[in-house]
């Protein structure tokens, strides 16, 4: 009897607390559970479409979830997602307590902090970025010099393999900037830490894993193989930024910085007596680390679209060489100055990172104070999924948006219309840091390759998909392309 009475009281507190979890007026969403809340319902792939089709239907375009006792909102739809990106109080950061255990237990960096201390980092990286590669001319000059890399050795080939094919000169142009280096795409080291990251995009997901949602479970659960695998991932990308920091550290001239890891060393020795001061060789290392996560593998999938496109719709390739000759011709390479000449290019671009966009959610957003949204309660500290992918693919807006037709962006006269719903870099305070770099270099590797080459499917290959492999960030499936020099 006293067994049956300890069972009922541990239910009933249970209870309890389950219905403490949801506040008054949260938005619906997907039935939780006690203890667990919503995350047997949380889709393990393509959350975007869920949230935009099922969820959206049933629920609305705000969609109320519980991760274990966190409370959590899935924001879909055009007017509700635009609404979010620029409101103030949905711009913090959620805290990920796996990620900071790694990051030497502080909020650090770019990614994962916010208020003050990532407005000031913000403006010092952007300033100085521009220092060291952010003007056109010097941005060209190092994209350029990728381009004319790649072309050599695509020159000597058949056909190709295009997974990871633009992943090394991508992240060549930022490292530039960054660190004054950049390496071959055969570097071995530089190769096992992009194949880690690779892993890691692939596996994970916005919401978070289990032990994410539940991290009272890391003092009782081992820790799995993955984890300890992720953990080594990681690590291998410290031990790499901290060498070439301390590198820098040893040659440092303050009258002549050499790029943007010297610049925050003379920041970090100009700042050593101010206690306030957010410049640390920490904040550094984990700096670098954001900005090398962002700067290689979402410019090498677009691009890894834009030829999966090409190969799939010949006509628009044709299409495509046609503007190039007649508006540059064969004697020289295209530059940033073409781009506004080059309206179909730009339609073409455009269309493909609108129908596959490479990263189809936001990193997670965190509400800093209480506040309302579309008629909903939404507390101090809800996470928030920010689904772009809604917009992209809305059919009263775009008609027919599974359709790739890259003549939508174009008006009667055949000139490059922008549209403001095209948000592959996100809008408001958390758009992108490095949207020009990343538009600038998918631009001229894309105009430079067409240029010179035609692509098609080799014959002894099947059709590729368009469907992307799903993660943190949308990639093309591995496809191979046969390659023709052009006369």
């Amino acid at each position: 009897m006293a067994y049956l009475i300890a069972v009922v009281a541990f239910l009933a507190v249970v209870f309890y607390l389950w219905m403490k979890t949801k506040p008054k007026n949260f938005p619906p969403g997907p039935p939780r559970f006690p203890i667990l809340g919503s995350v047997l319902y949380l889709p393990r792939k393509y959350p975007h479409v869920v949230m935009s089709g099922k969820w959206a239907e049933k629920y609305g375009p705000v969609v109320g979830l519980m991760f274990g006792s966190r409370k959590a909102l899935a924001v879909s739809g055009p007017k509700t997602v635009l609404e979010v990106l620029h409101r103030d109080e949905f711009q913090g950061r959620p805290v990920n307590t796996r990620v900071q255990k790694m990051l030497f237990n502080k909020r650090l960096g770019l990614i994962f902090t916010d208020g003050p201390y990532w407005q000031e980092l913000r403006r010092f990286t952007l300033r100085h970025l521009r220092d060291f590669g952010y003007g056109r001319t010097s941005m060209e000059s190092l994209i350029m010099q990728e381009v004319d890399d790649l072309i050599k050795e695509m020159r000597s080939k058949d056909t190709i393999q295009v997974h990871a094919l633009f992943r090394i000169p991508a992240l060549n142009i930022l490292w530039a900037m960054m660190s004054g280096t950049r390496y071959s795409r055969d570097d071995e080291e530089l190769q096992t830490i992009l194949q880690g990251l690779d892993k890691i995009f692939r596996s994970g997901t916005q919401s978070g894993r289990f032990l994410d949602v539940f991290p009272v479970l890391r003092r009782i659960l081992p820790e799995s193989r993955t984890y300890k695998h992720f953990v080594d991932i990681i690590n291998n990308l410290l031990n790499f930024v901290k060498r070439t920091v301390r590198e820098h550290e040893q040659n440092l001239d303050e009258n002549n910085p050499r790029d943007f890891i010297d610049t925050y060393l003379i920041q970090m020795r100009k700042q050593k007596t101010n206690a306030e001061s957010i410049f640390t060789e920490e904040g550094l290392i984990v700096t670098c680390q954001d900005l090398f996560n962002a700067g290689g593998d979402s410019v090498d999938n677009t691009l890894g679209f834009c030829l999966l496109y090409m190969v799939l719709h010949p006509h628009v390739q044709s299409a495509v060489q046609r503007e190039l000759d007649s508006v540059l011709g064969r004697d020289r390479r295209p530059t940033i100055e073409d781009k506004h000449r080059l309206h179909y290019v730009n339609a073409v671009i455009t269309e493909v990172m609108r129908i596959n966009p490479v990263v189809a959610m936001a990193v997670p957003h965190r509400v800093v104070k209480d506040t309302t949204l579309n008629g909903y309660t939404i507390p101090k500290d809800t996470f928030v999924l920010i689904n772009f992918w809604s917009l992209l693919h809305d059919r009263e807006h775009w008609g027919d948006p599974e359709v790739f037709r890259p003549e939508r962006f174009l008006d009667e006269n055949k000139t490059f219309v922008k549209d403001e719903w095209m948000i592959s870099f996100g809008a408001g305070k958390r758009m992108c840091l490095g949207e020009a770099l990343a538009r600038n270099t998918v631009f001229l590797f894309f105009t430079t390759l067409l240029q010179e080459f035609s692509f098609s499917v080799p014959e002894d290959e099947s059709t590729p998909q368009t469907l992307p492999l799903s993660g943190m960030i949308m990639a093309p499936q591995p496809f191979s392309i046969k390659i023709s020099r052009r006369v």
